[in-house]
């Protein structure tokens, strides 16, 4: 029988934590993305900030699913939305929606802010269509397919994607209510290379489940989309996030 030694931890559980210690550095050589980049109605845009202290810039987002799997320390798939948002005199990237496939890095990334859930996703390849898809509930909440036959020169970009901007909410453990709620601000960009990117004509479907609303969002003007690879690296300097602001 394997000897089990109990730890001290700074996580949950403190005798047998969920999450790596230290949960940086981490990396993924050849992180695989498809995504589309779309516009959205601003007033459904607005209305998903409105619990949020993030201000709207505008009305373009993009949609994806994420195969990290061959990440050593943390492997996982991941997906969601994320939108260019203004929080004071910073503007950075703000996913609005994320879900991820293993509660490591779901865990990992609440320490931070970012707004995790289980899915399941694949992302899979068949001549020239790749596919991204992401379920949960039995709800198929994304579906993106691009067609690499049907090449474009380029794609509109997000006004910025870094830092990424998450709202850090502790609920209160005695009732209903926030404990704590913090902004942060996490921008590890500089360690990460993109290794190829090429874009192509993109088909985008989105669905709703109960406490994912991203049905919301619908109808979408896709402008186009892309596959990526990227070897990504969060370095103990970069890795973390910043808190930037407290608000409760």
């Amino acid at each position: 029988m394997r000897e089990f030694k109990i730890q001290r931890a700074n996580n949950m559980p403190v005798q047998s934590p969920l999450v790596p210690e230290p949960m940086v550095p981490y990396s993924c050589k050849n992180s695989r993305t498809v995504y589309a980049m779309c516009e959205v109605d601003e007033d459904t845009i607005r209305r998903h900030l409105a619990p949020t202290p993030f201000e709207y810039v505008n009305n373009l987002c993009m949609i994806y699913v994420n195969d990290f799997t061959e990440s050593p320390e943390l492997p996982y798939m991941d997906s969601g939305i994320i939108f260019t948002v203004k929080y004071k005199d910073i503007f950075g990237g703000c996913y609005m929606y994320e879900w991820e496939d293993n509660d490591v890095a779901i865990a990992t990334g609440r320490y931070w802010g970012y707004p995790k859930k289980y899915a399941r996703m694949s992302l899979e390849k068949n001549g020239n269509i790749i596919r991204g898809t992401t379920t949960r509930k039995e709800v198929r909440l994304i579906d993106i397919e691009l067609d690499c036959s049907k090449p474009l020169e380029k794609v509109p970009t997000l006004h910025t994607t870094y830092p990424h901007l998450n709202l850090l909410t502790i609920p209160r453990p005695d009732g209903p209510g926030i404990f704590s709620q913090r902004v942060t601000a996490r921008d590890n960009s500089s360690t990460c290379k993109t290794l190829s990117n090429q874009y192509a004509e993109v088909n985008v479907t989105l669905n709703s489940s109960a406490y994912d609303p991203i049905g919301d969002f619908n109808p979408l003007k896709v402008l186009g989309g892309g596959y990526s690879v990227t070897d990504f690296l969060a370095t103990m300097e970069n890795g973390w996030a910043k808190v930037i602001d407290t608000l409760v």
